[in-house]
């Protein structure tokens, strides 16, 4: 059994609300509250030994983490987060230090984006660390980008660079929620999503969403120097880790062609920021024009939980 099969069992078990407008399928759920006012529902849990490791960071780091991946979530539907509630499950015997630690860690990017902590539950068992947050964010009249509408002809954009996490960033990321929330009120934005998974796995979630097909450059993409040196330690390359590392939580952008020239463009974003790394085709799947000319269909890659 595999993460996203079991969550396409449960979205077509699922009866929906009217009042849901997203649900199952999206960065956040969006419900509306009255005509004009939405409301968008995340929610994220981190465990020790999977999302992180205790013996390689600090309290504080996996604090601030723990409001961050939900910020982001937020930041790919271009709207604001605003309003986090908390549950955590501490092992047995944990310090208070430790727990006060944790907090810290967690107020020290709430406050910075003007998010409140109002409440949760906190537990303790034998088992290892876990959080669990669920982020609440408002639209202030914007449309909140979803994944699913990606059309034919359509430029493929991301923010940042790719790959190597592992050697830091997947600590210490800044949400793109500024720039999620810019491209939403500036520009025709088709489809969102953050890069959690893997740069070609959440590249699929759009596909899958959107009924089409891709086709990247293999000289478009932009590499970071972490994922080149980890590709000395691990032998596979660095565009392999670009494209299947994940936890780098840059925003991946699908929007049309004069739209994506306007983006990279703008004086609104740090120079060299966006890169364009491919258009949406017809068909299905993943492919990539390689820099020798030839063009070959690839496999989406990046992290899955319950795979057998």
């Amino acid at each position: 059994m595999g993460e996203f099969s079991f969550i396409q069992w449960i979205r077509q078990k699922q009866k929906r609300r009217k009042d849901v407008i997203l649900g199952i399928g999206d960065d956040c759920a969006v419900i509306a509250i009255s005509k004009d006012k939405l409301c968008l529902i995340t929610t994220d849990m981190l465990v020790d030994g999977t999302h992180f490791d205790l013996k390689k960071c600090t309290a504080r780091e996996v604090g601030r983490k723990a409001i961050a991946c939900s910020i982001s979530d937020v930041a790919a539907m271009g709207c604001q987060a605003t309003v986090a509630v908390i549950s955590i499950c501490f092992p047995d015997r944990t310090t208070e230090k430790f727990a006060k630690e944790l907090y810290k860690g967690m107020w020290s990017i709430a406050d910075k984006y003007n998010i409140e902590i109002a409440g949760g539950d906190i537990i303790s068992g034998r088992g290892p660390l876990c959080i669990n947050v669920a982020m609440l964010g408002r639209n202030n009249g914007l449309r909140p980008i979803s994944r699913s509408g990606a059309r034919i002809g359509d430029m493929i954009l991301v923010s940042g660079t790719l790959g190597g996490s592992i050697l830091g960033k997947h600590l210490h990321f800044e949400p793109r929620q500024k720039e999620g929330i810019i491209l939403n009120k500036n520009f025709k934005i088709h489809a969102m999503i953050d890069i959690s998974d893997g740069l070609t796995a959440d590249l699929n979630h759009i596909l899958e969403e959107s009924h089409v097909g891709a086709i990247l450059h293999e000289d478009r993409i932009p590499i970071s120097k972490a994922a080149i040196t980890v590709s000395r330690k691990t032998g596979n390359t660095p565009l392999c880790h670009a494209l299947s590392d994940g936890e780098d939580y840059e925003l991946l952008i699908v929007l049309p062609k004069g739209q994506a020239k306007r983006v990279i463009e703008s004086h609104l974003f740090v120079k060299g920021m966006i890169h364009c790394i491919g258009e949406i085709i017809n068909g299905r799947g993943i492919q990539m024009k390689y820099t020798d000319g030839s063009t070959h269909h690839i496999k989406p890659q990046g992290y899955e939980h319950l795979k057998s």
